[in-house]
């Protein structure tokens, strides 16, 4: 009888002790997950005030009609910046869970994608490469003419609303 109740014994210290050793091993799993989840999250916001550098913030159709200077940097090279934040970020935002964060990220990035878009439309260069030169009629109805000079503020109000959810991911982050 006291063998058993030794052997009884001998087997709940060992199975607490096991129980113990899983609950920490959980809990330091859990902890490398957060880190590298963190880290993540800031490399992802890091891009992203890379591409917010590049642009140039209104906060007003005043300050833009001022202004008129979508970027700080030419458009080849902010589509080339844009391309190397998206490779970058993909496989973070791949990484994140669901989350109002992710949601932040992904619609900050977006907006820069589709302010480059509209950048594209309105870009005229004011140097003509004869290879590009078509001889199709290019004649704009009024319509078009109002729409075409539009563009460029199309694409400050991207540059803002993707400032606006970056300045919002800051902060969720921060919490």
């Amino acid at each position: 009888m006291l063998r058993l109740s030794l052997a009884l014994s001998s087997l709940s210290v060992l199975l607490i002790s096991t129980a113990a050793y899983s609950q920490s091993l959980a809990n330091l799993n859990r902890s490398t997950t957060e880190t590298s989840s963190r880290d993540s999250n800031a490399r992802a916001i890091a891009a992203l005030k890379r591409l917010d550098q590049d642009v140039i913030v209104y906060r007003s159709l005043a300050d833009f009609e001022d202004g008129r200077k979508l970027s700080l940097v030419s458009l080849i090279t902010f589509e080339r910046h844009l391309s190397e934040v998206c490779a970058e970020m993909t496989p973070l935002l791949d990484e994140l869970p669901a989350s109002k964060l992710k949601n932040q990220l992904t619609n900050a990035l977006d907006a820069y994608r589709d302010g480059l878009f509209w950048w594209r439309q309105a870009d005229e260069p004011r140097v003509v490469n004869v290879a590009s030169l078509s001889y199709a009629a290019r004649d704009r109805t009024p319509a078009d003419a109002a729409f075409h000079a539009t563009m460029p503020y199309t694409v400050a109000i991207h540059w803002r609303q993707a400032h606006d959810y970056l300045v919002r991911a800051e902060r969720t982050l921060a919490r």
